[in-house]
């Protein structure tokens, strides 16, 4: 092991301690995003008990309209119409627990004869309850109204499976979400904060004195920011699985490897602005000035569909909306990089762009 290794190994592991031994950061890195996965697990642990149904109608007749009126009448119900693909999307992310086809030939007549015609439903294999509880409602509302067709045998039947979901909730949805802030923050704040205060203090001026390339510092308060995001990532996963049933569908590894490319573009911002604040009061109006229209604007909270077009286009390139849509991606369709082609070159755009300004920005002084 040569001398610059050696000594890269040690700024790491003195910058690592130094770390861990600010009690503000460990509330701000670990606890803080903890304390807000909690509350959104709480929230969203909080579902009623009514079942939510896909509703497609293909049909025309007068039985039909009546069928959709009895299954919107039952209060377990919330019924949701929606073509049979939508229908289909929706139990496979797990947002319905149950799948009813009213088939085009429901209720209709040949030569004054009704039509043999079968109700298709799929429900939530996850949730197998739920599922046969409302098939059990819609076999006896199917039931009462092929009582009606006089004169005639069981013309009205009702055929169910079940189907495999992810069964994602919202709280799938959001722990990529609050890793994404997480990850922003220590690269921004983290960052920022302390190389001011040392640039304030001439302490990285002292560092320049040292036989200590000044380089092997700056690469070691990286390392330690990479750790620290990795060591987050893996409590919040492990914290949000235990407690509130999070699901991972795809690779650790690719998730890990966009939180990686993650903290780098963040800590890039981070060097920028440590490089062009003189002192730590300029920190703060430039961090929160980037920080909150991404935190707001890049769907880490909720959905970004109901931004107007022009909004929704914009935030589209920011760098915080590719990393949380990526690990939204692997986390919860399983996708891995290679399906993620422009949130990986966005990442690597920004890569540069943030380095360039950093590296021109910087001053030891």
């Amino acid at each position: 092991m040569n001398q610059n290794t050696r000594s890269f190994l040690a700024l790491t592991k003195a910058s690592l301690k130094m770390y861990y031994r600010n009690k503000g950061a460990i509330i701000f890195t670990l606890l803080i995003p903890v304390a807000l996965l909690s509350m959104f697990g709480f929230l969203s642990s909080g579902r009623g008990p009514r079942i939510q149904v896909g509703l497609t109608n293909k049909a025309t007749t007068e039985m039909a309209q009546q069928f959709v009126a009895a299954l919107k009448s039952v209060e377990a119900f919330n019924i949701r119409e929606a073509t049979e693909t939508d229908a289909a999307t929706e139990l496979g992310k797990g947002d319905i627990d149950l799948q009813v086809i009213i088939p085009e030939n429901f209720g209709k007549t040949e030569e004054g004869k009704p039509t043999a015609s079968t109700i298709q439903t799929r429900f939530n294999k996850g949730k197998p309850q739920s599922g046969h509880m409302a098939n059990m409602v819609i076999v006896q509302i199917v039931t009462g109204l092929d009582k009606k067709v006089t004169n005639a045998p069981t013309v009205l039947d009702v055929k169910s499976e079940g189907v495999a979901v992810n069964n994602l909730g919202y709280f799938d949805f959001i722990l990529p979400g609050i890793l994404s802030m997480s990850i922003m923050q220590l690269g921004i704040f983290g960052v920022a904060f302390s190389f001011v205060a040392m640039k304030a203090s001439g302490a990285l001026r002292r560092i320049q004195a040292t036989p200590v390339k000044p380089v092997y510092f700056v690469f070691a308060q990286a390392t330690v920011r990479l750790l620290v995001t990795l060591s987050t990532a893996v409590i919040l996963l492990v914290f949000g699985t235990y407690f509130f049933g999070f699901h991972m569908m795809g690779s650790y590894v690719n998730f890990f490897l966009v939180c990686i490319f993650g903290i780098l573009i963040f800590l890039g911002i981070g060097f920028a602005i440590a490089g062009w604040a003189r002192d730590e009061t300029q920190v703060a109006p430039v961090a929160n000035l980037i920080q909150l229209p991404l935190l707001l604007l890049s769907g880490i909270f909720f959905s970004r569909d109901g931004f107007p077009t022009w909004l929704k286009t914009i935030t589209d390139y920011s760098p915080l909306t590719y990393v949380s849509h990526a690990l939204r991606k692997i986390a919860n369709e399983g996708a891995g990089l290679t399906e993620l082609p422009m949130d990986m070159i966005g990442m690597g755009v920004w890569l540069i762009i943030v380095y360039a300004v950093a590296v021109k920005l910087f001053r030891w002084e």
